[in-house]
């Protein structure tokens, strides 16, 4: 009887027939030992690994962009209307309570990247579950295993940026819509889901379109099997989801206008991010790229869907590859601007469908013991393969003894060392991150384009005089041509800082001639030399000490011959700083 009954179990997954009973071994075959050895040292190295690069992987302008809003937020400063932000708050929101908590300190964005690991964690988890539901335990366990090391999401998704939770909720969202059958219940949890990825960021916005065309395009790409998914009752499961979907955002506009904030809310989410002829709006033909590659991704979800497998896991299996296909499609043809951190939510959808397609097979999962257990010792070494050579690429696009972080790391000690918390410090994107910044925008690829336009006027040099702002950060390549000039001009380069000053031109000076200089920042200054403390008139008074200088021209004379005398900002070497001998901040 048992052999009837597995003859005919068969046929019935062969027919995809989904009436067996979930969990069988024969739908559902538990990892052999082999891929269970094989899984407890994946995953375990996955997060030793991730842990490792937290403290090595290079930070990126985004993560100190996010941090300086959300240090602005412990100091009653207001997202939007007082920080400059075109992202959705939600992550900065999370982020409040630890940054307060932990206080100013140049470790921070180590301890943040550690703080969003339970995100990835979450992210594998869901992976997981969606991949079980198209193929099963192993498919699940090895799309999570897979999708841990690869390159770009390894990298990507250690960085402390809003991309990351993103891409949780969205995981999960989809995890749960095929973890079962369509209720209004389980689809009021994804609108929820999906809600909070909007919340999140405003790329949403691609992957909700995702979801649309893959639900239109079902019937087209799987046929008569669509039904098998069909909710019992669409009305409600409509009015769950769009009800689901609304919560958190409308509840953070409602916060936000509450508060007489909904102008520059809607300005640094939306109107802030949409401009004309950005990226690849500025070849509109590209656009229509899109029908024929959306024609191509339905092709291919036809072919996903041929598999033998029980009808429902077939489902959902071409639904997966229309998502997947639709979003990758539109974020090279519609959408403005593409970078690698965009592809977040990619990765995990395309580690299931790797896995998922070819592993389960109702012919072997059918198969004898002996034939299935040699299945899945092969498939166990052949993934462990793959995952070998994801952390051999990792290791060698970011070589383990290479310390990314360094350059950041140190800004942040020198700007606080240097500076008061009433300073102001200017960067591009907030990179100082614990001081306030002499302008309202950061330089990011839309304001640039935005201020080469003409959208708003280039007054950073007014406001870097009216704020006297006297330290910067080092780097400054995304300042306009003008600005850069002007830091050139009236900052001293002291290692990754610039400080207010200037070198005093001494060649050929002949002690007792005055050399004239102008000053740009009114503040204290004091001019030294190269060899201790300067001595001569300082506008024709005996020099004593720091002084306050107005803006405009000024003179030294030195008492003395010198081979080289700057004037630098008095807090800067009382502080330790010197601009000699090689520009290095070094202290005293």
């Amino acid at each position: 009887m048992s052999q009837a009954w597995t003859t005919m179990l068969g046929r019935r997954i062969q027919a995809g027939d989904r009436g067996a009973p979930a969990g069988d071994a024969v739908v559902d075959a538990a990892p052999g030992l082999a891929e269970r050895v094989a899984l407890m040292v994946i995953f375990p190295l996955t997060i030793l690994l991730r842990s490792f690069y937290v403290f090595r992987h290079g930070f990126d302008s985004d993560e100190w962009q996010h941090l300086h809003v959300v240090w602005a937020a412990t100091r009653g400063l207001t997202q939007y209307r007082d920080v400059f932000d075109n992202h959705a708050p939600l992550f900065h929101i999370l982020s409040v309570p630890l940054v307060a908590s932990l206080g100013e300190t140049p470790d921070i964005l180590y301890v943040m990247r550690l703080a969003i690991t339970p995100f990835v964690v979450i992210t594998l988890w869901a992976t997981c579950l969606m991949g079980r539901s198209i193929g099963g335990r192993r498919t699940g366990l090895w799309a999570a295993a897979v999708l841990g090391f690869v390159p770009l999401f390894f990298l990507r998704s250690i960085e402390y940026r809003p991309d990351v939770l993103w891409t949780m909720f969205w995981i999960l969202a989809l995890a749960v819509l095929l973890g079962g059958d369509l209720t209004w219940r389980r689809c009021l949890a994804t609108g929820l889901l999906l809600g909070l990825a909007v919340s999140t960021s405003l790329k949403s916005v691609l992957l909700l379109l995702a979801l649309g065309i893959a639900v239109i395009a079902l019937p087209i790409a799987s046929g008569r099997g669509a039904r098998s998914l069909a909710p019992p009752r669409p009305l409600a499961c409509a009015l769950a989801f769009v009800f689901g979907l609304s919560v958190v955002p409308v509840a953070l506009v409602v916060y936000f206008a509450s508060r007489g904030l909904l102008q520059p809310f809607l300005y640094g989410t939306v109107y802030h991010n949409y401009l004309p002829q950005l990226g690849s709006w500025s070849r509109p033909l590209r656009s229509l790229l899109f029908a024929p590659a959306l024609l191509l991704v339905v092709v291919l979800a036809r072919c996903a869907g041929r598999a033998r497998r029980p009808e429902k896991d077939r489902v959902r299996l071409v639904f997966l590859t229309l998502v997947a296909g639709t979003f990758l499609a539109a974020l090279h043809t519609v959408w403005p601007l593409f970078t690698t951190y965009d592809l977040l939510p990619f990765y995990p959808l395309l580690a299931v469908l790797a896995v998922g397609v070819p592993m389960r097979r109702p012919d072997l999962a059918a198969a004898t013991p002996p034939m299935a257990g040699a299945l899945r010792l092969s498939g166990a070494f052949f993934l462990s393969a793959v995952v070998l050579i994801e952390i051999g690429l990792v290791l060698r696009w970011e070589p383990p003894g290479l310390d990314g972080t360094r350059r950041q790391v140190q800004l942040m000690t020198d700007v606080l060392r240097l500076t008061e918390s009433s300073d102001y410090v200017l960067d591009m994107k907030g990179e100082s991150i614990f001081r306030r910044r002499p302008i309202y925008y950061v330089l990011e690829a839309i304001t640039r384009a935005r201020l080469e336009r003409g959208f708003f006027p280039d007054n950073i040099r007014e406001r870097i005089i009216a704020t006297r702002t006297c330290v910067a950060a080092a780097r400054i390549d995304r300042f306009p041509d003008g600005v850069r000039e002007f830091i050139e001009s009236n900052y001293l380069l002291l290692g990754e800082v610039r400080v207010a000053g200037r070198y005093l031109d001494v060649q050929d000076q002949d002690p007792g001639r005055p050399i004239a200089f102008e000053v740009a920042i009114p503040a204290r200054y004091s001019v030294v030399a190269e060899s201790g403390g300067a001595a001569g008139l300082l506008d024709g008074e005996p020099y004593t000490g720091p002084r306050f200088l107005e803006a405009g021209p000024h003179t030294f004379t030195p008492s003395s011959a010198a081979d080289r005398l700057a004037l630098v900002w008095a807090q800067a070497i009382e502080r330790g700083f010197t601009p000699f001998p090689d520009g290095t901040a070094t202290g005293r």
